[in-house]
């Protein structure tokens, strides 16, 4: 059995994805890790030896479809030592979409939180928490970025890719919500560090987007942050507004994304828009508020290590950020002659290894669990 994709039916009647990767892998020690995100609930088996990670199961939760961790965690155990009778954790680490405190995460789009020392004290496995993003933040130096496999390198407008220095590196994923962290480099190794810069007040730059910014202030009744205009729900957002300020075609493509509920109208608006023209008009919207915020990020983090780009929207999407250099040429943007060069000299890379939430709980594990 390998590479073997299977559904397991719950209580409910919800569904649950069973993948096996590696089931043979040999390993010293086995982690559970976990990557909670806003859509999806990903939990992993992942062994560890001689430095590397493996990925030996996974399995795949709709969030909105549970209620915590608990079954979902019992559940991987029970299949994993149904295969085999030594996939048994001794660590745990779990990875989720919000602020982290006293091992216990309040997820910034899902009503359940997680909280590592009840769920210790309910499986007899130390738990350690951590923010996402400072999840993929330890994954990030278990990728290889000359592997087309792991990493995407995305070139500047003048077609150059930098060579990455001995310096920080910074993150930032448009999915669900929008995420963001970095890390340091203290002159041997490289050290994660949290953020919640996908909620810093969003910028806007051109006359779309100070209407589609008022459109969202109006909604919730204060500035809004960079989260609900540049991410899946920012992407959501956007038809909203486009509807109500601009009018959508009567067309098929259309008169599916309406139909759509609102949280799956992202991945609809992203299929049309390779023949619907106000579908592409939207896509490049949301590519030029990604490469002005990113821009914003690495004027703060000066990535001249990398900068990466994450979650399953940029990759799905690839093809306009590069299509007429149009990330790039938003990225590049600085008011300030002097700050352009610095721009253009850091390396960009799009991570396409969708387990690296994965790894880098595991590599969390490893590193901060005793």
């Amino acid at each position: 059995l390998k590479n073997c994709d299977s559904f397991r039916i719950l209580q409910d009647g919800d569904f649950m994805d069973i993948r096996w990767l590696q089931p043979d892998a040999a390993f010293d020690k086995l982690i559970l890790a976990g990557d909670i995100g806003g859509t999806n609930t990903n939990l992993g088996l992942v062994g560890y030896k001689n430095g590397k990670f493996t990925l030996i199961l996974e399995t795949v939760f709709a969030s909105s479809s549970i209620d915590g961790l608990a079954e979902p965690i019992r559940e991987t155990l029970k299949i994993a030592l149904e295969m085999r009778q030594d996939l048994k954790p001794s660590h745990c680490c779990i990875s989720a979409a919000g602020p982290v405190s006293n091992n216990r995460c309040v997820m910034t789009n899902l009503p359940w939180s997680i909280d590592g020392d009840a769920l210790t004290a309910a499986f007899g496995i130390p738990t350690l928490v951590v923010n996402d993003f400072v999840a993929i933040s330890y994954g990030i130096p278990t990728l290889d970025i000359d592997d087309p496999t792991q990493i995407y390198k995305l070139a500047h407008t003048d077609g150059s890719i930098p060579t990455p220095k001995a310096a920080t590196k910074a993150v930032i994923g448009p999915g669900t919500g929008m995420g963001v962290s970095f890390l340091a480099f203290d002159g041997e190794r490289y050290i994660p560090a949290s953020s919640e810069g996908g909620h810093m007040t969003f910028a806007p730059f051109d006359e779309d987007t100070v209407s589609f910014c008022e459109y969202i202030k109006k909604q919730r009744g204060c500035q809004p942050g960079v989260e609900p205009l540049v991410s899946g729900m920012g992407l959501r957002n956007m038809y909203d507004w486009w509807k109500e300020t601009k009018g959508v075609p009567n067309n098929e493509a259309f008169a599916r994304i309406e139909a759509t509920p609102a949280d799956d109208r992202p991945k609809y608006i992203s299929r049309a828009s390779d023949t619907d023209p106000v579908a592409a008009e939207m896509m490049r919207l949301f590519v030029k508020m990604l490469g002005r915020y990113a821009s914003d990020i690495c004027t703060l983090f000066l990535p001249l290590g990398g900068f990466y780009l994450a979650g399953g929207t940029v990759q799905k999407d690839l093809r306009w950020l590069e299509r007429d250099n149009l990330f790039m040429q938003y990225f590049e943007q600085n008011y300030n002659p002097n700050i352009r060069p610095i721009l253009k000299n850091i390396p960009v890379y799009i991570i396409k290894d969708y387990s690296i939430s994965l790894y880098g709980a595991a590599n969390a594990s490893i590193n901060l669990q005793k």
